[in-house]
């Protein structure tokens, strides 16, 4: 039986055609999982992908440089497919700039129409045979998923994937590779000639418009990607508080949503099941440099968003990074303060919390903390004590963990640690120094799995500590 070919009547119409499609399944994969184990070497194979939150984003020189990387190929072959845009020329121009100049050699992929479109045979050779780098152009993402399902260009990606080329796209060609993503894909200019609609469109009619949420090819992580984060729409309405509401009326415990926001100019490298952050400049609204946050929502129907530490070079499974960004809201929830050193935070974002973290306490009161210990040059004799906080805080000595003080390895020891939120690993202290700021050194030993993934909001550097230092 021959699936009917979806098609757009109208350059100019695009929600009365879309808006029916809103709820269709798109997904040719398990998000997350392996498209193919091998039986005999159980080798595992993921799609390859490099995201960016804004259309033309992959253009950018460390994003280019990433994805020539990952195809091992100074010059490699790459396709470009412009259906979001409805494979309009300027936006083919723009859209591939960066890899004209690289010297890479590019076919374009024309889909939009019936009357582009080539063969299923002359699709296979170009996407799965000859590719090895497509690219996928920011636009209509509602349209694009139709439109590849409908001539069987999606399941053609799949197998592109399968023979480990890389995918990559912006904007559209960001959120395509998800689970499902939210778009702006009903609104009245996303048609092909979007700018002469919005010159006759009056202006109460530009804002009339919503976001919507569709599920899309599953190829990359399981999450609900957000696109251009870090901005307003259209409507006037900032792309994060829709994908927060969206998060809220789908919260289901038995089968929670997780997001993943993407700034601008930030990307998401998906290789191996794994997920890095990278950044390529600051944030559109905000502060700080673009990265990608976690979103969710809790059982207290209210939607966290936690950005995480960009260009660490860490690479974790999605589920890592959302299990990690729970922890520190639920420390930063906490009714205590959180006392972290500088320090802490540096080392948290260079290693993750696989690395060497500052003492992360929960306190009722940050200037009743004491620390006393007797020291040596190299290492401590006895284990820091920290009095005054029972019963928030009790760190106990234990002499069989003397191997881990002197070869500073963390203690899985059953010594007692109460106060902190949740279930945290033992402490165990170690110093290198005699003084005040090797106490404070001391400290920055301490092992913990809980990396603050907070830039500030009650994030405090350890001057109230008050350290007595003896010889």
């Amino acid at each position: 039986m021959t699936m009917s070919r979806f098609e757009l009547a109208s350059d100019f119409i695009i929600n009365d055609t879309l808006k029916p499609h809103v709820g269709k399944n798109f997904r040719i994969a398990n998000p997350g999982q392996p498209l193919h184990i091998c039986p005999q070497t159980g080798r595992k194979i993921y799609p390859r992908i490099l995201t960016v939150g804004s259309g033309n984003g992959v253009q950018e020189p460390r994003y280019l440089a990433k994805l020539m990387s990952m195809t091992g190929m100074d010059k490699p072959n790459v396709v470009y497919i412009g259906t979001p845009f409805f494979d309009r020329d300027d936006k083919y121009e723009s859209g591939t700039k960066a890899f004209r100049k690289a010297g890479c050699t590019i076919k374009r992929l024309m889909v939009a129409k019936e009357c582009t479109t080539p063969s299923p045979e002359e699709m296979r050779r170009i996407v799965v045979d000859w590719a090895n780098l497509i690219v996928v152009s920011g636009g209509n993402s509602l349209f694009a998923m139709l439109r590849w399902q409908s001539i069987g260009l999606d399941l053609l990606l799949k197998d592109a994937a399968l023979k480990e080329t890389v995918l990559c796209g912006g904007s559209a060609g960001c959120g395509c590779w998800f689970d499902s993503m939210q778009t702006d894909s009903l609104k009245p200019e996303a048609c092909k000639y979007g700018e002469k609609v919005l010159e006759n469109l009056p202006a109460e009619q530009r804002l009339d418009w919503s976001f919507t949420r569709i599920s899309c090819l599953g190829l990359g992580p399981n999450a609900f990607c957000v696109p251009h984060v870090d901005t307003v729409g259209t409507n006037n309405i900032a792309r994060v508080d829709i994908a927060k509401r969206m998060l809220l009326e789908n919260n289901d415990p038995s089968a929670p949503i997780y997001g993943l926001g993407v700034d601008e100019k930030a990307a998401v490298v998906y290789e191996e099941g794994k997920v890095t952050i990278m950044s390529a400049g600051a944030r559109k609204t905000g502060t700080g440099k673009a990265t990608c946050h976690i979103m969710y929502a809790t059982d207290r129907n209210e939607v966290m968003c936690i950005p995480l530490i960009p260009d660490t070079g860490e690479s974790l499974t999605l589920e890592e990074m959302i299990d990690r960004a729970i922890r520190s809201v639920d420390a930063v929830m906490s009714p205590f303060d959180l006392i972290v050193s500088e320090e802490v935070t540096n080392a948290c974002h260079r290693r993750g919390c696989s690395g060497n973290i500052d003492m992360i306490a929960a306190i009722d009161n940050a200037g009743a903390v004491s620390v006393t210990a007797t020291a040596t040059m190299g290492r401590l004799e006895r284990p820091l004590s920290i009095r005054n906080l029972s019963p928030f805080l009790e760190l106990v000595s234990n002499e069989s963990d003397e191997a881990d003080r002197t070869t500073q390895q963390p203690s899985r020891s059953s010594s007692p640690l109460r106060g902190l939120v949740h279930s945290m690993p033992p402490l165990r202290a170690h110093s290198r120094s005699q003084s005040t700021d090797g106490m404070i050194a001391a400290i920055k030993d301490l092992r913990l799995g809980l990396p603050p993934l907070f830039e500030g909001k009650r994030l405090v550097v350890p001057e109230p500590l008050v350290v007595n230092a003896s010889n």
